[in-house]
């Protein structure tokens, strides 16, 4: 980051002192002068996903790094390939929007009470991004998410607040390319999406045609169901929480297009890209509710019988607080989400639980076997006979009652706290029934199920991988004329939970940036690999639930945020296996 670009940081950023943070143990402290967080926890790993034990941890005064090339971030963390993650305690005296500032290298994404509320999770150079969000009076956790894969690397956060921004709801970035590509042209606030430029342009300064724009912004919304409209002339992309829920990136002449997306209470983070080719220019975004939450309603009890169906309670937060937000029936408590959601909408860190009535044929001693990750507790007949109920990786706890014949009263209560999210319990002697055996489904790039397009010519063939081949590009701008695409379509024999690998082959692709996307249970997932790093390998996509019922995809796009033309991709099988 330049000195002047520094300077300009600092003088935007007031002093908030409505803003306080709470350090654990300390009164609470207002904001420096130069609007950085202050006081944070910060965690550091030795990887870019956040995952695993922290090789460091300590309390940061600010939040206002920049760390040269080969410089570690902290003792026993690497030079390259790290993440960090800050928590910091805030309390705000009085309600009103606020504005969060980040300078950004690589990718960050900031998070208000568990809200996305500002998402740049993608490999670039300093950045700036902000977002204006609405925080009531009292206190709030904010949790800042940051990586840095080479190179230096830059992490700035700063907030200034009571007031909106200055001028508008939407930050825009406006680009003199249709790329989005290098440094915006100029920056303003835009109170909305509603442009009708015609054969105009939005400003003096950017041409009437081949020109982009990139929206971003945080919009404060009550629980339900939300209708995002865009219109455009001509391509479009948004993000909501950072899903990609719409993905029209394309030439075209005015065309709508709607995505319905379920979204809890909170501040709720929008991001719009779109572009220009030739000719008439239009863009506009709205968003309204379709459907609100049902009111709670008086759940029967489950009948007794043999089946052993469970009726599961879920819960947005870790403690079983409040009302469930989703309740459904589970034919068993055989669930592993890895570092996933359960459910959209839902964050990944969050409770659950299940009650059954059980039917014993037969008296006697039933094991009862609980495997999990992090708390449970088990009860029969209103007796605790697990009580797991701490921070743990998957750990498996057992009890041996004496159960008479007849029914009898089952509950499981779990939660997760962090990372990885496990629950399988079992009870001897009327286990669930297994269900039917399901081996892997591998789509290869010749095989039925795959599906490529984008410039042909630049698709090139090499004699390695499954199969004994592969395709592969180099690495490409957004120009639709220009970048290729590929999507691998499965054949699953059921719903359930499916463990995604992409099949990278040896000595073809060089991108540290390979940017995959799950589209499963009508969602999106982005999966973020380096190719070079791997040789024959099947390199795990994550874990995620298919419906099973079609049209569910993995696609990779020559699209990296690299130099142009620097870097290859190959593109070979696609394997889903049961889980």
């Amino acid at each position: 980051m330049t000195h002047s670009n520094l300077v300009r940081m600092v003088l935007g950023a007031t002093v908030l002192a409505a803003l306080l943070f709470l350090a654990p143990g300390l009164r609470a402290t207002p904001l420096l002068a130069n609007g950085y967080l202050t006081n944070c926890t910060g965690e550091y790993f030795n990887n870019i996903t956040l995952s695993g034990a922290a090789a460091h941890t300590r309390t940061d005064a600010t939040l206002n790094f920049f760390w040269q090339e080969n410089v570690a971030p902290a003792p026993g963390v690497a030079l390259n390939n790290y993440s960090v993650r800050w928590t910091c305690g805030v309390s705000v005296a009085s309600a009103g929007n606020y504005t969060v500032n980040i300078l950004a290298d690589d990718g960050m994404n900031v998070l208000v009470d568990g809200n996305l509320v500002l998402w740049a999770w993608y490999d670039q150079g300093p950045t700036p991004f902000s977002a204006t969000v609405n925080l009531s009076a009292g206190a709030h956790t904010l949790r800042i998410e940051y990586y840095n894969r080479n190179l230096a690397g830059t992490a700035q956060v700063s907030w200034t607040g009571g007031s909106p921004a200055p001028t508008g709801t939407w930050k825009g970035d406006y680009f003199n390319n249709q790329t989005l590509s290098g440094s915006p042209t100029f920056t303003r606030y835009d109170t909305s999406i509603n442009f009708g430029w015609g054969t105009g342009s939005p400003d003096a300064s950017i041409p009437a045609d081949h020109f982009s724009v990139r929206w971003t912004g945080a919009v404060y919304l009550n629980a339900g169901t939300y209708r995002f409209t865009t219109t455009t002339d001509d391509g479009v992309r948004l993000w909501v929480n950072g899903t990609l829920v719409i993905d029209q990136w394309r030439d075209q002449s005015p065309t709508a297009y709607t995505a319905d997306v379920t979204l809890g209470t909170g501040n709720h983070a929008i991001q719009m890209e779109y572009y220009e080719n030739v000719l008439n220019a239009q863009a506009s975004l709205t968003y309204a509710l379709i459907t609100s939450p049902p009111p709670p309603t008086a759940i029967p009890p489950l009948p007794p019988g043999p089946t052993g169906i469970w009726r599961g309670y879920y819960y947005k937060n870790i403690s079983l607080a409040g009302n469930p937000d989703l309740i459904r029936d589970d034919p068993a408590i055989n669930f592993n989400w890895y570092e996933n959601a359960p459910f959209p909408g839902f964050p990944v860190d969050f409770s659950a639980r299940w009650e059954s009535t059980q039917f014993i044929a037969v008296a006697g001693n039933y094991p009862i076997v609980a495997t999990s990750d992090d708390g449970v507790r088990v009860w029969i007949d209103g007796a605790l006979v697990i009580d797991g109920w701490s921070d743990h990786g998957p750990t498996t706890f057992t009890a041996n009652p004496y159960l008479s014949a007849g029914a009898h009263a089952f509950r499981v209560d779990w939660y997760d706290r962090t990372l990885g999210a496990m629950i399988v319990v079992q009870i001897g002697g009327t286990p669930p029934p297994p269900p039917p055996p399901v081996g892997d489904v591998i789509v290869d790039d010749l095989g039925p199920g795959w599906r490529a397009g984008g410039a042909s010519q630049n698709w090139r063939a090499v004699g390695t991988g499954i199969g004994g081949h592969a395709f592969w590009t180099f690495n490409n701008t957004y120009a639709a004329q220009y970048y290729n695409w590929a999507r691998w379509y499965p054949t699953l024999p059921r719903a359930g939970y499916y463990e995604v690998f992409a099949y990278i082959p040896a000595g073809v692709g060089t991108t540290l940036n390979a940017r995959y996307w799950v589209y499963h249970n009508n969602r999106y997932d982005l999966a973020v690999r380096s190719q070079a790093f791997y040789a024959n390998q099947w390199v795990t996509l994550g874990t995620h639930y298919f419906h099973a019922q079609g049209g569910e995809n993995v696609s990779l796009a020559d699209v990296t945020y690299e130099c142009y033309l620097c870097r290859t991709l190959v593109f070979d099988a696609i394997m889903f296996s049961p889980r």
